[in-house]
């Protein structure tokens, strides 16, 4: 079972998530929940609901090999749906106000959304949920003060195509992409496809001015809702360089022949994936239990293995740069990005 979910289970978890809520449609009482950090009987009330629904925004390579671990460790199964940042808070939301919400679990990147459900209560933050052992997680990776937790840094990184880029300079920081040398070479993130592109933007109007996004933005040849579609298009030689990519996706792509290579540079940012728990999921032990061992050294070994990935417990390998940008402050900043590409 351990598979990204097809549109019809998809569609039947959300039905059972409707009339179950946490217990089921037989009018039993429901589900206990064990949110007193015992582990023993956490994992044996997960062991009892016996599966979960994961949302997440990493890819599906590095999904499986979570849920795999996951299921070997306690013999719970895992499914997922892999979705983009705007895609899962979008079909989320649209769940919850259906009364149906179908994940047990999300893994987005950290935006609005998350404060929003935990402020409006269809999300649960992982300091109230009684996760075993969260105390223990590194505080470089928690926000405000553990609602949230940083599971995955993602510094965003260039990318360029080796034979699309002839003769032109690799380039060594986003910057670069200004050159008119590159003009109609450039494949770029939409920025309105995720928060995350809003804050990357922000950090390139701080570091170099507006006129650098402008001259980057002018240089463009199209512009993409993720990284994934990017670079497979940059695989196909449809541009020479990108930026931002992520160098996961990226060092995938080469593994499966694409003459493609990326650099993370010093001065960057990045998408942080974090975690949330429904409120109402319709397994909130097992998804308690896939939160604690998502922040376990050994899950965090799994979903930050691939190249480009930095995990908590690991900080000081971040890039010597690296900015924090303070969302609010990108969000009422989003207009002046959005002008800089005529969006």
């Amino acid at each position: 079972m351990r598979r990204s979910l097809s549109l019809l289970a998809l569609a039947m978890a959300g039905a059972l998530a409707l009339t179950g809520c946490s217990g089921d449609a037989s009018g039993d009482e429901p589900t206990e929940v064990i949110s007193d950090g015992d582990l023993d009987a956490l994992i044996e009330a997960a062991q009892a609901e016996g599966e979960l629904v994961v949302y997440l925004t990493p890819p599906e390579s590095t999904a499986q090999a979570l849920a795999d671990a996951f299921f070997d460790e306690y013999d719970v199964e895992a499914s997922f749906v892999r979705l983009t940042g705007g895609e899962l808070s979008a079909r989320y939301s649209s769940e919850v106000e259906a009364g149906a919400p179908a994940a047990d679990i999300v893994i987005p990147s950290y935006d609005a959304f998350i404060d929003d459900g935990i402020d409006e209560g269809w999300l649960t933050g992982l300091d109230e949920a009684g996760i075993p052992g969260f105390d223990e997680f590194p505080e470089e990776g928690k926000i405000d003060g553990g609602k949230t937790a940083v599971v995955q840094f993602a510094p965003s990184a260039l990318s360029w195509n080796v034979d699309a880029l002839g003769d032109l300079p690799v380039p060594e920081s986003f910057d670069d992409l200004a050159d008119p040398q590159y003009k109609g070479k450039v494949l770029l993130s939409d920025p309105t496809s995720s928060q995350a592109y809003i804050q990357f933007w922000t950090m390139i109007e701080d570091a170099y001015g507006i006129e650098t996004v402008e001259a980057i933005a002018q240089n463009q040849v199209r512009l993409y809702n993720s990284v994934v579609p990017m670079t497979e298009a940059l695989g196909a030689g449809e541009g020479a360089v990108t930026g931002p990519n992520v160098g996961q996706v990226v060092a995938g792509a080469a593994a499966q022949g694409a003459p493609v290579e990326y650099v993370v540079p010093d001065v960057t940012t990045g998408p942080e994936i974090v975690m949330a728990i429904s409120t109402d999921a319709a397994s909130p032990n097992a998804a308690r239990l896939f939160a604690h061992f998502v922040l376990s050294e050994e899950g965090q070994a799994i979903l930050n293995a691939a190249p480009g990935n930095v995990s908590a417990y690991n900080y000081d390998e971040m890039p010597a740069e690296y900015v924090r940008i303070d969302r609010d402050e990108a969000l009422a900043n989003e207009q002046t990005i959005l002008d800089a590409f005529g969006l």
